[in-house]
């Protein structure tokens, strides 16, 4: 084969095998994402209102609608709206996300939801625009978005998308004792080592591959490979979940 022939078929093999351009690499606005994302959600205290059996909305409470302030490349199926009714019981308090059609009134309480009710079906109604960046959100959102409102029991839900190496060190920097035990030696050091932190989108011909570093303190690091459809509604599949530096704050509420 003349080399000439020969370069033609490797480049045409190495468009065959993945995408190009600015449609895959690695997501280099994770931090400032999150930063904004908790500008919106750190602060918040559950109302009063939502301390009780059955707990309604009266108007005034945080509106997720507000995350696609953030979430840029995100936005909701045109005649659709995010919103979200309260669940308490107790043990525990937390926002149930749900999507209804923008001339319909909001629920008013978990009460209200229909029986076919799926806690990630809301997910169904977001579209992206197709970025490696918008994969990234999506998995955010699925991952984050209904962590605000959080009472007591409902605090194991902690697990945060870390996006460098500077997030692992404030997140084992934080490991001091202060709440729950301190990181164990041989962890400091596996976290320490970690590599392939940032997270990463690939956008294939039908599917995307997102993967993510995320921290609980309830299990620790893991690596996360995920699957998503690129065509609506895009449906999320979980490829792996690999606890790679295990760790328990001991914490039980």
């Amino acid at each position: 084969m003349k080399r000439t022939n020969l370069y033609l078929v490797l480049v045409l093999l190495v468009s065959a095998c993945g995408p190009a351009g600015d449609k895959s690499g690695t997501i280099s606005a994770c931090s400032s994402t999150l930063k904004a994302l908790a500008a919106l959600t750190g602060g918040l205290e559950v109302p009063a209102n939502f301390q009780t059996s059955n707990p309604v909305k009266t108007g005034g409470e945080f509106d997720v609608m507000q995350f696609f302030k953030v979430l840029d490349s995100l936005s909701m199926q045109p005649g659709y709206t995010l919103d979200y009714v309260y669940h308490f019981d107790g043990m525990g308090g937390y926002p149930l996300l749900y999507v209804r059609p923008t001339d319909q009134p909001p629920y008013t309480s978990e009460a209200d939801l229909p029986a076919s009710y799926d806690r990630s079906g809301y997910l169904d109604f977001v579209q992206v625009d197709d970025t490696p960046e918008s994969y990234f959100q999506l998995m955010l959102l699925a991952r984050m978005g209904d962590q605000f409102y959080q009472y007591w029991h409902a605090a194991y839900a902690d697990s945060q998308i870390v996006c460098d190496k500077a997030g692992v060190t404030t997140i084992v920097s934080g490991l001091n004792g202060d709440f729950g035990r301190r990181i164990p030696p041989a962890a400091w050091v596996q976290a320490h080592l970690l590599k392939d932190i940032e997270p990463t989108s690939v956008v294939g011909e039908q599917t995307v591959e997102v993967r993510l570093v995320t921290f609980t303190l309830w299990g620790g690091f893991y690596a996360n490979t995920y699957l998503i459809d690129r065509s609506m509604p895009h449906t999320i599949q979980v490829v792996e979940e690999k606890n790679i530096v295990p760790y328990d704050c001991g914490v039980m509420f």
